[in-house]
């Protein structure tokens, strides 16, 4: 696993910094968030899901 890939599927958490973190829902407060676990200071966060490549405007 390259290091592009361990950060998606460990984030850094928010609030300590660690990378001891899982994905706990698909799907977070809205479509477009993810919720993850920090293990390191046992709380949970949101974060946005992107995928790095411009959204299809229907241009």
């Amino acid at each position: 696993m390259n290091n592009e890939q361990d950060l998606e599927k460990h984030p850094e958490c928010p609030f300590c910094g660690s990378r001891d973190t899982e994905q706990e829902s698909a799907f977070g407060s809205e479509i477009s968030k993810s919720q993850y676990y920090c293990h390191g200071c046992n709380t949970m966060f949101e974060r946005l899901k992107y995928d790095g490549k411009s959204p299809d405007d229907g241009r």
